[in-house]
């Protein structure tokens, strides 16, 4: 660690509220203020006056902060960027995360990102000065990232990394990866960092680099410069409304002093800190640490969160594929021990013969019985004396047929006698009368960890007004006991199921077993007899499916063939009209061109006459470029001459020219070509693709990839249009050209994806 160090001074916490999190076990302060190098302005939607100002406004606007409230946002932006400013203001949906408008360069040349979001009813408008170079294309970044961190075999190579690929792009001097306790502290478990930083790795932390509480204000947070005095809100509540400024999504708000102040006594200067959300919680953070000041470009910061939310998803697919194969695992056991449970007349003594299999299902030390008031125990329990004495407060103890503890003295007092065998304890109900009990123990297990700060020291306020945080730079051990290994969610879920099996399975299996034993021949009988007519039926139904199935292979076979036979046809009949009017059709307009030109040279000076061969030869070109458009439209030349890359660019020029939407293009063939039929479909795909984002989707900006892997070819069409319900609803009329989409791309053996919600925009997948 970087211990030794004593940064604190000039920090105060007198002019902030402290706001207690859920929980109520650790404070966080939240200043109405920003990062000092940055600057803010909160405008009035309705007519752009300055409502709030702060920061660095004297030397990228040349204007005082305090000089700013009350005037018009006119008098710091140009025309242009006030008509930005009012279209966004004027907007019918909130912009709640930060987004990039529009760039600025400050008096020195420092180009600046203008970002905007509303919060409090106002526009908030934050200038943040680009110190470093951003990266040119922040998506393709974090798509390399999380190819890179993908490949990883288990959970903890996983979490390295991730660790060393978040070190390696943005430079940090230490980059942590952080895991939720269930009390609210933090261990590391995995770090990347320089050789010459001291590691961190398996330290927990009583005091993690953001509250442990999920929600998109703590997505992210960046603090580039510890010891810069963070710059508060002028005036810091609105002379309108009379309210604070909400600043829980700003993309420069400070940290509070509090952890400022931690920061300078880990000898942090700079800190950056992502959120590992799972199921809508926060699992974990990526926490960076730099000795000295880093200002990462916002494109940076906002790639590195795009990398923690996808590296989010993936952890969460991988936590479930766990508790999926643990599921699977006690579902085994339980389907053997409940089946064997059905073939006993008498419940107990069931239990009793198979018990071996009640610690295969739930591991534990030892597992016991208590059924009629009588203990019997396998493994390591405690002796029947105290299981008797622990019933009788057991019983007493609510619960939902299931008790859980990994530490039965806490709960229990009189368990410390027996705490070696039986300091975790998973009760499982199988009756209220008699209380009739499934115990399984699992034994204490004494841990050591070590914390990084004493986790139960106070913060203080000192005289002056400064801060000490809750830890401190130097490590410190502490010894728990009474503990057993904790019950995990899965095997308490699977004692639940067991139960629900034993109650109403079992016991009515148990219940009828006499019953079923003596009509058991007879049933046997009309078994075989039915199983023996069912033969005979299936036989015959499996002739009819076979012969129908021969038939839907044929019409489907002819199907094909027709379909692909049209699609060649069409694209030939497209190939011969436009050749026609690129050729013959031009041709003719030449000719036509050069007649009117002769026919001018004949007209001498007649200027009437002279006009009208001008305008005959003007409707001529135009009309050339007419047929020209139509020649490409029906099927471009480029596609055949020049292959789909070239067909591509020229398709999305013309698309950019006839609409507003930006379009970004990236493709990774190279000089290959593919098959022509490939290429046709994979251009006609994209035609349609486009043709229903302009028309329907409301799009701003589409994003075009062209990939080539070992085996297959991708085309990705991605839009931040409107979206549309892409399962369990009708879907609009305007998309049934997906249809069509889908059926070529069959025809050349590829497929077909589609991702879409309302408001989320639309991504298609395209692969052959």
């Amino acid at each position: 660690m970087y211990s030794g160090l004593d940064n604190s001074a000039g920090f105060r916490v007198s002019d902030f509220d402290p706001i207690t999190l859920a929980g109520g076990t650790r404070t966080e302060v939240l200043p109405g203020a920003i990062q000092p190098h940055a600057a803010l302005l909160a405008l009035a939607p309705a007519d752009l006056t300055i409502i709030h100002a702060a920061g660095a406004t004297a030397s990228l606007l040349g204007a005082a902060a305090d000089l700013l409230p009350g005037t018009a946002a006119s008098s710091v932006f140009s025309s242009d960027q006030i008509a930005r400013l009012q279209t966004l203001a004027a907007a019918e949906r909130a912009i709640e995360r930060p987004q990039h408008v529009f760039t600025l360069s400050a008096p020195d040349a420092t180009p600046i990102d203008v970002i905007v979001h509303h919060a409090s009813g106002l526009l908030v408008v934050e200038l943040d000065p680009r110190r470093e170079p951003a990266p040119e294309n922040s998506l393709a970044l974090v798509q390399s990232m999380i190819r890179r961190v993908r490949p990883a075999p288990n959970l903890q190579a996983f979490f390295d990394a991730m660790a060393a690929e978040l070190r390696n792009v943005t430079g940090f001097d230490r980059v942590m990866v952080y895991r939720f306790a269930p009390e609210g502290s933090a261990d590391v478990i995995a770090e990347a960092r320089d050789p010459d930083a001291s590691p961190f790795l398996g330290l927990r932390d009583p005091q993690p680099d953001i509250p442990h509480r999920p929600g998109p204000a703590s997505r992210i947070r960046v603090q580039p410069d510890v010891h810069a005095p963070a710059a508060p809100l002028v005036p810091a509540h609105s002379p309108r409304s009379g309210t604070a400024l909400d600043l829980s999504f700003s993309a420069i708000r400070s940290c509070s002093p509090e952890h400022r102040l931690y920061l300078a006594q880990l000898g942090v200067a700079a800190s950056l800190s992502l959120s590992l959300v799972v199921e809508g919680e926060v699992w974990g953070l990526i926490v960076c640490h730099h000795g000295t000041p880093r200002f990462l470009p916002y494109r940076m910061r906002e790639a590195c969160a795009l990398f923690a939310e996808m590296a989010s998803l993936q952890l969460e697919a991988r936590l479930a594929a766990d508790q999926l194969a643990a599921r699977l695992r006690s579902t085994r056991i339980h389907e053997e021990l409940v089946t064997r449970m059905s073939q006993e007349s008498d419940l107990a003594e069931g239990l009793i013969r198979f018990y071996p299999n009640l610690l295969d299902f739930i591991p534990a030390a030892g597992v016991g019985l208590w059924i009629d008031g009588q203990f019997t125990g396998i493994g390591a329990t405690p002796g029947p004396a105290q299981v008797a004495a622990m019933m009788g407060w057991l019983h007493g103890v609510a619960h939902d047929g299931v008790y859980h503890t990994d530490c039965l003295a806490l709960a229990y007092p009189p368990a410390k006698a027996f705490a070696g065998c039986a300091s975790g304890l998973l009760a499982l109900s199988l009756s209220n009368t008699p209380h009739n009990y499934v115990l399984w123990f699992r034994p204490e297990v004494v841990r050591v960890v070590t914390w990084a700060g004493m986790p139960n020291k106070p913060v203080g306020v000192g005289a002056d007004g400064s801060r000490t945080p809750k830890g401190c730079a130097s490590s410190w051990q502490e010894s728990v006991r009474l503990h057993g290994e904790p019950w995990l969610d899965a095997e308490i879920d699977a004692a639940h199921r067991l139960r629900e099996s034993l109650l109403d399975v079992v016991l009515r299996r148990i219940d009828g077993i006499a019953r079923e034993r003596r009509s058991a021949q007879l049933l046997q009988e009309q078994l075989m007899r039915q199983v023996e007519l069912g033969l005979s039926r299936s036989k015959d139904v499996a002739q009819t499916l076979q012969e129908e199935k021969r038939r839907r292979v044929l019409v489907e076979a002819d199907l094909s063939k027709v379909l692909r036979r049209t699609v060649e046809d069409q694209e030939a009949e497209r190939l011969r009209i436009a050749r026609e009017l690129h050729d013959t059709l031009g041709q003719s307009l030449t000719l036509l061109q050069l007649g009117f030109d002769k026919l001018g040279q004949a007209a001498g000076d007649n200027p009437e006459l002279q006009q009208r061969i001008a305008e005959m030869k003007s409707l001529t070109a135009d009309v050339g470029r007419q047929a020209n458009r139509l020649a490409w439209e029906i099927r471009p030349t480029a596609l055949d001459d020049l292959g789909i890359q070239t067909a591509i660019q020229n398709l999305l020029d013309s698309w950019s020219e006839k609409s507003s939407i930006e379009f970004d293009l990236h493709m990774t063939l190279g000089s290959r070509r593919l098959p022509s039929p490939v290429e046709t479909t994979l251009y006609r795909v994209l035609q349609e693709a486009l043709t229903n984002v302009v028309r329907h989707a409301s799009a701003r900006h589409v994003s075009v990839i062209l990939q080539l892997g070992d085996d297959q070819v991708t085309m990705i069409v991605e839009d931040d249009g409107c979206g549309f319900v892409t399962a369990g609803h009708k879907q609009p009329s305007g998309r049934l050209g997906l249809l069509g989409i889908r059926e070529r791309l069959t025809l050349v053996g590829g497929s077909l994806e589609i991702e879409s919600a309302p408001g989320k925009g639309t991504a298609l997948y395209a692969r052959n």
